[in-house]
């Protein structure tokens, strides 16, 4: 930084920390997620179980504002794509960055978690005490009316391929996907949703990068039970009330990233959870160890809950 630009900003600090927090309303917390729509999402543990303490007002930075549309739990939403001016946009405020996960290029991993990546959340916001261990969208009437489709709409997303932080070791198998699906079919409407470069599953409502964020939850809301992978999918579907199927494979474990509410279909194979983004050793054993007839049956259990309460995990931080 040149010594004209360091002086400008020494002049002008004090005066974008006045203004921010003026028009922000004098907000006691600003937070930015970790970068992808599904850190984002997980961010709204942190607003509620904050909102629940009483803890003043909340400003938050994202790229998925739609996110945070009639969320009470959110103050005021901030964002500017060019990244000089969004820290201006921030300068003066009390900002904290939620992130869970350091990435280890050498083993092309993420860092272990030690705790559940929602407790590691409200505990870097500062939370003590319990907290639920479950993410929040909310939709108005005509949005769920909206989303519902069909009877007994069952969803289903056959890769995760297409995110901002694609890896192949959350990975399925179309195939199998496809099987699911069929079989699936006699009883229910099966709709898919998902990026348009997803692998098509045949006979099933082709939504395909035909929806919105909220269009999608929406359909989810309706949804009997979600069938997908570890990713955005699955923290929106629980995010809304609706029951899933997760396959988990075994580069991450249920109790580090899932919901208790969910059927995680999880191989706990020797070297699992490796946290390994796309290399594998082992040609990916622990998804091979997955068949249809597991994600049929763990289907069939969860839509006999299809209407009970959802059960909702609590930590102590």
């Amino acid at each position: 930084m040149t010594a004209s630009a360091e002086n400008a900003r020494h002049v002008l600090s004090p005066i974008a920390s006045r203004l921010n927090r003026w028009r922000l309303g004098f907000p006691r917390h600003y937070f930015q997620g970790g970068g992808g729509i599904g850190d984002d999402l997980m961010g709204s543990t942190v607003y509620r179980e904050l909102k629940k303490r009483d803890a003043g007002r909340i400003a938050v930075a994202t790229h998925f504002p739609s996110l945070f549309e009639h969320n009470r739990d959110v103050d005021k939403i901030l964002w500017h794509p060019r990244p000089s001016i969004n820290r201006w946009l921030r300068e003066g405020l009390p900002f904290r960055w939620l992130g869970y996960a350091a990435y280890d290029s050498a083993r092309d991993a993420d860092v272990p978690p030690p705790e559940h990546i929602l407790k590691a959340l409200c505990r870097l916001a500062g939370i003590t005490g319990s907290v639920a261990l479950r993410p929040y969208l909310f939709l108005t009437q005509p949005e769920i009316a909206a989303g519902r489709l069909a009877e007994n709409q069952i969803v289903i997303q056959s890769s995760g391929l297409a995110s901002a932080h694609a890896m192949r070791n959350k990975e399925w198998y179309p195939p199998r996907f496809q099987e699911v699906c069929c079989r699936l079919r006699p009883n229910a409407n099966v709709i898919q949703l998902g990026s348009a470069k997803d692998p098509q599953l045949e006979g099933a409502v082709d939504l395909r990068g035909k929806t919105s964020l909220r269009e999608s939850a929406a359909i989810l809301a309706n949804a009997r039970v979600f069938v997908g992978l570890v990713g955005f999918m699955m923290h929106l579907a629980r995010a809304v009330d609706c029951r899933s199927v997760i396959i988990y494979g075994g580069r991450e474990a249920p109790e580090q990233t899932g919901y208790l509410a969910n059927k995680n279909l999880y191989s706990p194979v020797a070297c699992a959870p490796c946290w390994q983004r796309n290399t594998c050793d082992h040609d990916r054993k622990c998804m091979e160890l997955i068949s249809a007839e597991q994600v049929l049956a763990a289907t069939t259990e969860q839509l006999a809950r299809h209407g009970s309460p959802l059960e909702v995990e609590t930590a102590e931080i």
